[in-house]
């Protein structure tokens, strides 16, 4: 009998399964932005100009005093956070001009010197001037027949930082031994460098801003103690309409000078004419302007003889 044909069993073909790889999603790190820290440059006593500005310049005072300090109209403006400024509008007194201490402490500021308040131009309201806290009915007409208000009722007028604990410096006095501090070779006493290269600082000041009442009496201050940072105020006589007329009375002070420091005349040689006019065209006119330019090249001048007969570092000698 045949026998039977026996089929092959055939397994299925199993396929393995496999599994899809799947790779882990790794979120990117985002290294957080972290801002550089801009610390503001050291102003006036070494403080924030900026922030102080800010506050004299733009914001409401929360009360006005009269000043019965000078000869000039002025006001005391108190702000919130406790700082004080003086107030000084446009006047017909001659000797008031605001414009020139804004000027000097604009130019001190450039150059690093930080002696003097900070200071802006300001326009405030005759409201605020006649009602002012202390008003006398002598003080309230003098406001009123001396203030040079515009049609709109506002006026003019800078507005600068009232520094608290001012003592008035003695010792300095022109032609006193000071002089020999800032002189070729001179000797500075023990613990008077400081104020050696803030006079230098002052003899630079005072010529290029042609300030020819200096050493009529308590314009040259000490903050916090008499022994403290020297501060400069008092600059309304630079700039004046005499001016020019006026350079013979400070230039003998300012080149009897042989010591200066080193970043201010780095920043007097960057202060060319663009520089000089951003920075002082609002508050100084054409003639003062170029006055000013030619007194900044002057005062290059000698400082660059005094380096060439004496050598660099005798005359740039104060850090």
């Amino acid at each position: 009998m045949p026998v039977p044909v026996v089929e092959p069993v055939v397994e299925p073909v199993v396929e393995p399964v496999v599994e899809p790889v799947v790779e882990p999603v790794v979120e990117p790190v985002v290294e957080p932005v972290v801002e550089p820290v801009v610390e503001p440059e050291p102003g006036f006593l070494a403080g924030d100009d900026e922030a102080l500005l800010r506050v004299i310049c733009e914001e409401e005072p929360i009360r006005w005093e009269r000043n019965a300090r000078g000869t000039t109209l002025s006001f005391r403006m108190v702000f919130e956070d406790g700082t004080t400024a003086l107030y000084k509008p446009e006047q017909t007194l001659g000797h008031s001009r605001w414009e020139a201490e804004v000027a000097a402490y604009r130019l001190n500021r450039a150059l690093e010197m930080n002696h003097v308040p900070p200071s802006c131009p300001r326009r405030v309201l005759r409201d605020d001037l006649v009602g002012a806290e202390g008003m006398t009915i002598d003080f309230r007409t003098r406001v009123t027949e001396e203030v040079l208000f515009d049609a709109d009722g506002t006026v003019q007028g800078m507005a600068m930082y009232w520094v608290p604990s001012l003592y008035e410096e003695r010792d300095i006095r022109l032609g006193g031994e000071w002089r020999w501090w800032i002189a070729k070779g001179g000797h500075i006493p023990r613990g008077r460098e400081a104020d050696a290269a803030s006079l230098s600082d002052l003899m630079l000041l005072d010529w290029l801003t042609v300030n020819t009442d200096r050493w009529s009496g308590g314009q040259i201050r000490r903050s916090g103690s008499t022994t403290g940072p020297m501060v400069f105020i008092d600059n309304a006589a630079g700039f004046g309409p005499s001016g020019e007329n006026q350079t013979g009375a400070v230039w003998p002070n300012f080149y009897r000078a042989h010591r200066f420091r080193v970043p201010v005349v780095e920043r007097l040689r960057e202060l060319d004419d663009d520089a000089l006019d951003e920075l002082l065209s609002d508050v100084l006119h054409v003639e003062q302007l170029e006055g000013l330019r030619a007194r900044r090249d002057r005062a290059l001048e000698r400082i660059d003889e005094l380096i060439e007969e004496f050598g660099r570092d005798s005359v740039l000698y104060f850090d």
